[in-house]
This record gives structure tokens, C-alpha cells and sequence, in this order.
């Protein structure tokens, strides 16, 4: 009879369990569900969205595309290296400032009284006065071409002096004076200042390509940073969804309790996960805000309050690419022709050549061609004053006059007249005047040669930019092999994890298919609970696993495009310098 009245509560069990199963869900969707303890209403709290410096309700929605743009205009890495061009164009505009025009002058008044102990010397009681008010002018212009130089010096001189012996006082001196030098062996192909302007000019094109170069790596951290972001978010929606079937099983688990077919222990048992799973569910928020911190550091200014206190939603999900990968050979060829890095190496090579064929010229002997044109002009007022050569002159010559004209004779010729010729009488602007007619005129030709007898400095740098070129050529080997390696293993991770991505769909399929076996079972006395929430919990991690293969495909592909530095094109990106 005992045997009879078991079978009869085993067959109400498995009714009430069935009718249970059905019911309990319309009980979830309408709130009706009542907590049988106050254990019961402990375990059913809800989760907490709050997070720590986001605000509630205010939420922005981001595309890839929109979170790659944000960072190229914000990211401050990105700002440095802008920076850094436009210092490099800066420097090379200074460079050419060796070829602009210099023109140097001076004007100044001197006055000296020098003592003379000789009466030839003009000056009187044993002193000379002379004034001079002086002003000139150079001009230097170098030439690109060549390195040659042109030069230009003007002076104009005003001097008053005690010297009697000057015919003219004061006197006005102008000169002016042209030359061109033209190196022939040293300096001639290359010199310091045609040197600074080619290594300012590669050191833009370096910087150019460095800038171009963390474009690249930022969009890709980006690209990790918003995959990261997705992953985190879907995980904690997939950490709910493994709270709320915990939830529906042991309200399940309570009603057969109270109908007689199961032990109260399994309720104890079904409390215990699902406590286990609030707490992944909490340590799931944790894990979106730090992937929502490390993508607003990337994109976001630091006086950006209102975005940092945002909550962000991205829009895109990762999904599977048929046209990600590519042939090995051609992967590694396409790095090779766009990895910024190489063309920072070529372009090194290029600086160092440039340091190779200006310290190999340096070691040359230096041999400058010169010539030099000059003209001078002079004026001034004759001077009244006589000196005692004049005046004795002046005493004899009237002397034989006066005697040949008591001998009957004519007197001497000149008359002791020693008047200047008339374009030497005039002030400043018949000196510049006489100095443009040319007629007084200099002119020089002929090489300046500078021969070291040891020149071992220049050697020496010679030297060291041998070494150098060589230095590089062996970093340039290192860095291609290093590049292939790199598309080797992007190229495997994107097969890898497309493969992972397949077995984890498949894995998560089956997992669905087992947990509602099981839950059948349940339901019909033919399981435990232990079974049940072991499928679940087999459900949920195969649901984390799809995701998480998901997630490192599309990151993969992130990574395989920054190797072959193909980010910004293939996400249609243009990166320029302000």
C-alpha cells in the first residue's frame, strides 16, 4: 500500500512539474512571482547599472567609424606627433634663412689728437686733430647653387684734420667695392648650409611618416578598445541571462518542493548558483567600465565632462569577414611597401647618405676662386692754410720774379698757383659722383687655398657616417624580418580564430539543444537539479566562448590590418596635419 501511495505522489509530481514549467514563465513576464522567504527576496535582487563618474540615463551611441574619427581629432599621442611636423617644417623654413640677403652697416664719429714729433707730419705745437665721421654699409648674399657668395661694402668717410699737408679739408672719401668667392673643391657640392636644408627636409618626411605611423597604431588600439567595450557589454548581458534562468530554476525547484517531489535541499542548492552568478553578473559591470574608460581615454579631450560622464553604446557587432585574409606572399609584400616604419628606415639611409657626402667632401682641400671690383671717389674744400713748404715756395718763386724782372726777363711760368683740378672741389655728392664715374678703379682675381696638412676630424666623421649607414642597413634587415613575422602570425590568428569562431558556434548550439533535453527531463522526474543547472552553466559558457571567439576574430583582423599597415584605408580613414 505504502508502494500504491508513492507511485500516486510520483505521478502528481511529474503533472504539477510539467504544468509548473509552463506556468512559471507567464508568472516572471507579469511580476507575479511571490518570495516564499526572506532568503528568497535576498536572492532576487536586482542587479545595480550604477556605475562610478557615469551618469544614469544619458548614454551616446557610437559607430567604429565614429569612435576612429573622435580619436584622430582628439587623441593627444596623435596631437604630439601633429606637432612634431609642424616643428619639422618649421626648422626646414629656418634652414633656407642661411640664403637670405644680410646687409650689416655701422656710423659712427671719431675724434683723436695724436702727438707728432715730426714737421712733415702737418701738425701744429706738437699735436694733430682729426675728426672723421664714418658710415658703411655690407651686403652678403650666398648662392644655393655652388655655394658661392656674393659681397657688397660701401664706405663713406668725412674727415677733418690739423695736417696741413692735405690740400683738401675736410676731405669726403666714397668706395665701393663688389666680390663674388667661388669654392672649387671643398664646399662646392655640398656645404653646411645646403647640408641643413636636405636633412630638414627628410626629417619632415621622417616626421610625416612617424605621424602616419601612430595614426595607425591609435585606430588600432581604438579598434581593440571598442571590440573590448562590445565583448564586456554582450558578457554582462549573457551573465544576466545565466542570473535570470537561475532564478526561474529555483522558483521551479520551490513548487515541486511544496508539491511533495523534490527535497528542500535542492533548493539550498539552486540559491547557491544563482548567488554565484550574481556575483559574475557584478564583476561584469566592473569589466565595462574599465573597457569604457580605456576607449574614452583614446578618444576623448580631458575637459570632455559631459562625454566622460556618458555612458557609451556601441552600435556594430562583431561578425565574420570572408575577405579579411590573404596569400602569405602577398600579405608580406603589401607590409613591405606600406609599413611606415620601413619608409622611416629609407629615409634614414637617405639622411645618413647626405651626412656621407658632406663629411667625404669636408676631407677635400679648400681652393676658392676670388675676384673683386672696386671704385673710389674723393672731394673736398681746398685748404686756406699754407705750410711752410707752400709758403717758401710761394716766397722764392716771387723773389725770381722780381729779379728777372729787373733783368728784363719774363717771370717763371704758374705763377706758384698749385690749385686742384675742379672735380676734386665739392662736397659728399662730388665725392659719390667721382666714385660713380669709375675712372678711379681697383680690381683683384685669384684663388684662396687652404691646404690641411692632417685633416683627421673630417676623417673621423667621415668615418662614423660609414658606420652608421651600415647600422642601419642591419636595423632595416632586423625590422623586415620582424614585419613578416608579424603578418605570419596576424595571418594565423585570423584562420585561427575564424576556425575558433565555427567549433564555438557548434559548441553553443549543442549546449542549447542539451540544456532543453535535460530541462525536459526535469520536468518529467527523469533528472535532478544538479543536471540541470550543470547544462546551464554548460549553455552560458559555451554562449561566453562564442562570444569571446567572435570578439578575438574581429581584433584579429584589427591586428593583421595594422600589420600591414592597411588600417586607414581599409576603414576609409584620411589622416592630415593641421
Amino acid at each position: 500500500m505504502r508502494e500504491q501511495k508513492a507511485k500516486e505522489n510520483w505521478q502528481k509530481a511529474r503533472v504539477v512539474s510539467s504544468v509548473l514549467g509552463v506556468v512559471f514563465g507567464l508568472l516572471i513576464t507579469t511580476g507575479l512571482a511571490q518570495d516564499a522567504t526572506n532568503q528568497q527576496a535576498s536572492v532576487q535582487s536586482a542587479l545595480s547599472d550604477q556605475r562610478v563618474g557615469v551618469a544614469a540615463g544619458k548614454r551616446v551611441t557610437m559607430t567604429l567609424r565614429d569612435a576612429m574619427l573622435m580619436a584622430l581629432e582628439n587623441n593627444r599621442d596623435i596631437e604630439v606627433e601633429r606637432l612634431n611636423v609642424q616643428m619639422n617644417e618649421f626648422d626646414l623654413r629656418g634652414s633656407y634663412g642661411a640664403y637670405d640677403p644680410s646687409l650689416t652697416s655701422s656710423f659712427f664719429y671719431n675724434r683723436s689728437k695724436t702727438p707728432v714729433a715730426n714737421p712733415l707730419a702737418g701738425g701744429e705745437n706738437g699735436g694733430l686733430l682729426t675728426d672723421n665721421l664714418t658710415g658703411n654699409a655690407t651686403l652678403l648674399q650666398r648662392v644655393q647653387t655652388q655655394g658661392g657668395s656674393f659681397q657688397a661694402t660701401f664706405n663713406n668717410d668725412r674727415a677733418t684734420t690739423q695736417n696741413l699737408f692735405n690740400a683738401i679739408n675736410p676731405q669726403f672719401t666714397s668706395s665701393l667695392s663688389v666680390g663674388y668667392t667661388q669654392p672649387l673643391l671643398r664646399n662646392r657640392e655640398i656645404d653646411p648650409f645646403r647640408r641643413q636644408i636636405k636633412i630638414a627636409k627628410k626629417r619632415l618626411d621622417i616626421s610625416d611618416a612617424q605621424f602616419r605611423q601612430r595614426a595607425v597604431e591609435i585606430i588600432a588600439q581604438v579598434q581593440r578598445a571598442y571590440w573590448d567595450l562590445v565583448f564586456a557589454r554582450r558578457d554582462r548581458e549573457i551573465k544576466r541571462e545565466s542570473v535570470e534562468l537561475a532564478r526561474t530554476q529555483m522558483a521551479h525547484n520551490e513548487r515541486l518542493v511544496e508539491a511533495g517531489a523534490l527535497a528542500k535541499a535542492d533548493i539550498i542548492s539552486a540559491r547557491v548558483e544563482l548567488e554565484r552568478r550574481n556575483d559574475e553578473a557584478e564583476a561584469a559591470v566592473d569589466a565595462i567600465q574599465r573597457a569604457e574608460n580605456s576607449l574614452k581615454a583614446l578618444l576623448l579631450l580631458p575637459s570632455s565632462s559631459d562625454l566622460w560622464d556618458s555612458e557609451l553604446t556601441p552600435v556594430e557587432q562583431p561578425q565574420l569577414d570572408s575577405n579579411a585574409s590573404l596569400p602569405l606572399a602577398d600579405a608580406v609584400r603589401l607590409a613591405q611597401q606600406n609599413r611606415p616604419e620601413l619608409e622611416q628606415f629609407r629615409l634614414r639611409g637617405e639622411l645618413n647618405q647626405i651626412d656621407v657626402d658632406f663629411f667625404r667632401n669636408q676631407t677635400k682641400p679648400q681652393v676658392d676662386f676670388v675676384i673683386n671690383y672696386g671704385a673710389v671717389g674723393v672731394a673736398g674744400d681746398p685748404r686756406t692754410e699754407t705750410n711752410f713748404f707752400t709758403q717758401s715756395n710761394l716766397l722764392l718763386t716771387q723773389r725770381v720774379n722780381d729779379l728777372s724782372r729787373l733783368a728784363g726777363l719774363p717771370p717763371l711760368p704758374g705763377g706758384g698757383d698749385f690749385s686742384l683740378p675742379g672735380f676734386l672741389i665739392g662736397g659728399n655728392g662730388q665725392s659719390l659722383a667721382n666714385m660713380f664715374k669709375n675712372e678711379f678703379r681697383t680690381w683683384k682675381v685669384g684663388v684662396n687655398i687652404n691646404l690641411p696638412l692632417r685633416n683627421r676630424a673630417a676623417e673621423a666623421n667621415l668615418g662614423r657616417a660609414l658606420a652608421e649607414g651600415k647600422q642601419i642597413d642591419v636595423q632595416r634587415q632586423r625590422l623586415t624580418q620582424t614585419i613578416e613575422v608579424e603578418v605570419r602570425n596576424a595571418l594565423q590568428a585570423v584562420e585561427t580564430a575564424k576556425r575558433r569562431v565555427e567549433a564555438a558556434r557548434n559548441s553553443r548550439e549543442n549546449a542549447e539543444l542539451q540544456y532543453q533535453s535535460e530541462q525536459r527531463k526535469f520536468d518529467a522526474g527523469q533528472s535532478t537539479n544538479f543536471f540541470v543547472l550543470d547544462r546551464q552553466n554548460a549553455l552560458i559558457a559555451a554562449r561566453g566562448r562564442e562570444l569571446k571567439a567572435l570578439t578575438d576574430y574581429t581584433k584579429a583582423v584589427a591586428e593583421l590590418q595594422r600589420a600591414l599597415s592597411t588600417t586607414l584605408t581599409s576603414n576609409n580613414v584620411q589622416v592630415q596635419v593641421k
